[in-house]
């Protein structure tokens, strides 16, 4: 069967308007009755803080870290109270006193004595206004012996005197000015030097005859003599603490 031209002429004509013009959208038109389409809301606005609730945040902060101080420096330890004194002079003989320090400066001691003749008792008090490893010292003491037999040891007495010398003791008062060395925490070494003052009251009777057999005879009787003197004093002393 022969194709009719009618027919592809017009087919050839409408290819290009259908290239040009696009295919209409199948989608409704918009009814302009209808009410716009919802949008979403824009964001609230940023909210400042008043400037009294920032000052109270502000204050309400943590303060920042402080550097920790220094230690404190270590506490020096206190000195002992307690020591041992040996001791050597004159008129204290020799000594072994028990030794208290209450305080810093001051200390109190007390013992035994012994003056190669009899034994005694000693007490005293010292004051080492400075500490230093050359200190001085200022020291007042006060001593008793007990009676001694002098005839041990005086040679040579006459028989009428020897009642007087044969139970002789003595008291005595010491103050002296000394320097003592080393450390006041253990062991020192002291000197002193000072004036003592002693008394004797002596038990007996001694009668003494002089030129007898003589117009000049004269008979002389002492009875329980009391002596005083004041004489230099000397000491040594050692002292340890503990």
């Amino acid at each position: 069967m022969r194709p009719r031209p009618l027919p592809l002429l017009l087919l050839l004509l409408a290819t290009p308007a259908l290239a040009e013009d696009p295919a209409p959208t199948t989608a409704p038109a918009a009814d302009p009755a209808a009410a716009p389409a919802a949008e979403s809301p824009p964001p609230p606005p940023a909210i400042e803080p008043a400037p009294a609730a920032a000052s109270l945040a502000a204050s309400t902060q943590a303060p920042a870290a402080e550097p920790a101080p220094p230690p404190p420096p270590p506490r020096e330890a206190p000195l002992p109270r307690l020591g041992l004194r040996l001791g050597l002079g004159f008129p204290d003989g020799a000594t072994a006193n028990a030794v208290y320090r209450p305080l810093p400066y001051l200390r109190v001691q007390a013992g035994p004595a012994w003056n190669y003749l009899a034994f005694g008792l000693q007490a005293g008090v010292a004051v080492t206004p400075i500490r230093w490893a050359v200190s001085p010292v200022l020291e007042a003491s006060y001593g008793h012996f007990f009676g001694a037999d002098l005839n041990k040891v005086i040679k040579n007495v006459p028989t009428e005197v020897q009642p007087l010398v044969k139970d002789v003791g003595y008291d005595y008062f010491n103050g002296q000015v000394g320097v003592e060395f080393g450390s006041p925490r253990g062991y020192t070494f002291s000197l002193g030097v000072g004036l003592s003052y002693l008394w004797s009251n002596v038990k007996g009777t001694a009668t003494v005859v002089r030129n007898p057999g003589t117009a000049n005879e004269a008979t002389v009787t002492v009875v329980n003599p009391s002596l005083r003197a004041v004489t230099p004093s000397l000491r040594l002393g050692m002292l340890y603490y503990f």
